[in-house]
């Protein structure tokens, strides 16, 4: 449950208007010449507006006319002769909000810049603003365009700046912009502009509502309750919201006004949400003046909302359950005595959700015992104060080979167990001597049907009531043949780890099977120019050294290192057993390699070592796995074409720059999106079948600035030029790449490349390097 205020980026009305102050006076000009002090004064003027907005806000200024304030602002910021907002509608397509401070001309709002940027959030400028007749003077740089970006990242319009007032858009106005458009998101919001988007806000059937708010035998005398909070406070609506965690939602449990249906709101909006965050009682009096309201609830009730009280219900040790929430006085405001009232009722609420979910938790509990018990995996037998068996589960009927519980209970515990596990009955005297439990690891137990002993890890507990007075004593039995076995066998083969895994999961084996995996290579860059410095005992040292950090990052990702080759290390993830996270663990453990390798870099300069640089090629596909090897030497690993593959991908890394590449079914199984680029078609030596190879770049948090991004986004233009044989627009997309990255070795690859080709095109080109 959220004790604070919730994660969502806070927008200060006061950050972004000193903001586009400062980049207003940072205008080349502005503050020269003999007209300097009346321009000056003209940038107050205009700011004035923007700088009060966090005072218009708290005093209920319309939220329509507080967006036309920033967005004239951003004009004059920019040094821009006019802007527009462009809002996506239900349909998805893409309006005119209205002509803020815009040129008097028609524009065509909807060309391929604008559509771009709504597409991908990615901020552009263009050489011209189409369908504008442009002022004499205006630059032929004449248009900018940046996303409106909610808080969550979804883009709902654009910002649209046209003729900047000296120069071209830049790189900074466009940054600007974009941190604007996030304040002119929230703005449109509450204004009412996406009246589509219901933020965070469901309204389903009670039928189809999720576990957390199923009947319970409390709802009756909630529903009272919330019968006399609206008849005592004179509202016209109300409900009562408890917390689901698992959704991190509230949901109506009891309303009025919401019939057969259940609202769910994130515990991060609304008025509800801020009550809930804080655990402090909110009245306001004019919804829509107030900030942290959400009018996307009364879009989808259909519902006018004026007034607002609402309070955390609290159960009996502090936790806060839930908000109670009361609608619309029919006379005034909301004064102190209801906020009394409210408290008193939502108290008695936590009282009632209190005993509820106690008389709940005993039954539960209840259930959950008499069916624990018979599903543990480890054998179970209880004895009574006599020392007759009264419980045993089926795991204990297996190791004592009984065929069921029937011909057991009611016997004396050792009747079954026999004389020859004489030591059980002397372990339970001393447990009931003592009182406290006794265990004994890898002991074992003679089971007369099988004329053998059962290695086992044998538990004593004593039962005790509330008063503590004795009620029996329960044997846990974990029998340890299988793994005893198992261990036997596979340790000449593979890690403690895959054992473990291979007594988890009796349906794996190890003797040649075909299954998708992701392979992992990583090598030292210039190994034999350094081996020579460093001689023999410092290269072995070394080695031994970088290995040992390797291995812990690999196997903290869920990677089996299959062997060390020379410098180069070979994992594999999926191996034995395949999982969907295979292809993000081996990035993301190729992303800490490089981390930790700075760490290494670091321990070793204070010795006066050189750096390692490594570079790491990762390829996902089907291998063979099983024991390969003579009779007298067998090894437990992998062969097939995506370990090649990888193989012949790290070695790419060199001619790229790259410090991590990834082929394109790696990048296709990731299950989140870590920041990279498509780098290359290839067909690497040995394979007939092209992959598109992708460049890693999520360890290099470091360098993502606006440029860095951009430059990502030139690259990959490039590439899809280069690829369809366009040489020189992919020319002038890798140069900008360059221009943006000096260090971009890929970039200037390409550069060549198209030049090459420029001069002599390749016969039958199809966008593949080999």
């Amino acid at each position: 449950m959220p004790d604070m205020e919730p994660a969502r980026p806070v927008l200060s009305y006061a950050a972004i208007a000193e903001r586009l102050l400062a980049h207003c006076l940072a205008q080349p000009g502005l503050t020269k010449g003999d007209d300097a002090p009346a321009v000056l004064r003209k940038a107050f003027h205009a700011f004035a507006a923007v700088l009060a907005l966090d005072h218009a806000a708290a005093a209920g200024r319309s939220p329509r006319e507080m967006l036309s304030d920033l967005v004239t602002g951003l004009v004059e910021a920019t040094q821009s002769r006019a802007a527009r907002v462009i809002l996506k509608t239900a349909a998805g397509t893409l309006t005119p909000l209205e002509s803020i401070a815009a040129p008097d001309q028609q524009a065509d709002w909807s060309d391929s810049v604008t559509t771009k940027v709504v597409a991908d959030g990615t901020a552009r400028t263009s050489a011209k603003a189409a369908g504008i007749d442009l002022p004499e003077g205006m630059l032929p740089s004449s248009l900018a365009c940046a996303g409106v970006v909610r808080h969550d990242g979804e883009i709902v319009g654009a910002i649209q700046l046209f003729g900047k007032r000296s120069g071209p858009f830049g790189a900074d106005d466009l940054a600007l912009a974009t941190s604007t458009g996030a304040y002119i998101a929230e703005l449109a919001v509450k204004a009412g502009l996406l009246p589509w988007l219901a933020e965070n806000v469901k309204l389903v059937p009670l039928a189809a509502a999720a576990t957390g708010s199923e009947s319970r035998p409390s709802d009756a005398i909630l529903g009272r309750l919330l019968t006399v909070a609206l008849e005592i406070l004179s509202a016209d609506r109300g409900w009562i919201l408890f917390y689901d965690p698992p959704t991190d939602e509230l949901y109506t449990a009891i309303s009025e006004g919401l019939t057969n249906q259940q609202l769910r709101i994130s515990s991060q909006d609304g008025i509800a949400g801020a009550a809930f965050r804080t655990g402090e009682l909110i009245n306001v009096p004019l919804a829509y003046q107030d900030p942290r309201f959400n009018p996307a609830v009364d879009a989808k009730t259909g519902y006018r909302t004026r007034s607002i009280l609402c309070t955390p219900i609290y159960s009996s040790d502090g936790q806060r359950l839930g908000v109670l929430q009361v609608f619309n006085k029919r006379r005034g405001s909301f004064d102190d005595s209801d906020e009394s009232h409210l408290k008193s009722l939502a108290s008695q609420m936590g009282v009632t959700r209190d005993y509820t979910a106690l008389f709940e938790q005993v039954r539960r509990m209840q259930s959950h015992n008499e069916s624990m018990l018979r599903s543990l995996t480890n054998g179970v037998v209880t004895v009574d104060t006599r020392g007759e068996i009264t419980f045993v589960n089926p795991a204990a009927l297996a190791t004592l080979r009984r065929a069921n519980e029937l011909e057991l209970l009611g016997l004396p515990l050792l009747d079954v167990f026999g004389e020859m596990n004489g030591w059980i009955k002397e372990a339970i005297e001393e447990v009931a001597n003592g009182r406290a439990e006794k265990h004994l690891p890898n002991s074992e137990i003679y089971v007369e049907s099988l004329d053998d002993w059962v290695l086992a890890n044998v538990g004593i507990l004593p039962l005790l009531d509330d008063a503590q007075n004795p009620l029996g004593f329960m044997l846990v039995i974990e029998n340890l043949e299988r793994e005893r076995e198992l261990r036997r066998t596979m340790s000449r083969y593979v890690s403690n780890e895959v054992i473990d895994q291979l007594i988890r999961d009796s349906g794996a084996n190890l003797g040649g099977t075909a299954q998708t995996a992701t392979t992992l290579f990583a090598d030292i860059r210039s190994f034999t120019s350094l081996s020579e410095s460093l001689g023999a005992a410092g290269t072995v040292s070394m080695l031994n050294e970088y290995f040992s950090y390797m291995e812990d990052v690999l196997t903290n990702h869920a990677g089996l290192i299959d062997k060390y080759i020379g410098d180069a290390v070979m994992a594999v993830f999926g191996l034995p057993f395949p999982a969907e996270a295979d292809a993000q663990n081996s990035v993301l453990a190729a992303c800490d390699m490089q981390q930790v390798l700075e760490l290494l870099n670091t321990r070793r300069a204070s010795t006066g070592g050189a750096p390692l640089r490594i570079g790491v090629g990762i390829a996902t596909g089907t291998i063979i796995a099983g024991n390969i090897g003579s009779p007298k030497r067998m090894d437990f690993t992998v062969i097939g074409d995506p370990v090649n593959l990888a193989s012949r991908i790290e070695s790419m890394t060199k001619n790229y720059g790259a410090d991590i590449l990834i082929c394109q079914e790696t990048r296709k199984r990731l299950t989140t999106t870590p920041k990279m680029r498509r780098i290359d078609v290839v067909r690497v030596r040995g394979q007939t079948r092209p992959t598109d190879l992708y460049e890693v770049l999520e360890h290099r948090a470091a360098q993502w600035t606006l440029a860095f991004d951009d430059s990502i986004g030139e690259y990959e233009t490039g590439l899809d030029a280069y690829i369809a044989g366009d040489w020189d627009t992919a020319h002038r997309h890798f140069e900008a790449a360059l221009e943006l990255r000096h260090e971009d070795k890929a970039a200037k690859m390409m550069i060549e490349r198209c030049e090459r080709y420029r001069a002599a095109p390749p016969a039958n080109w199809d966008g593949v390097s080999s």
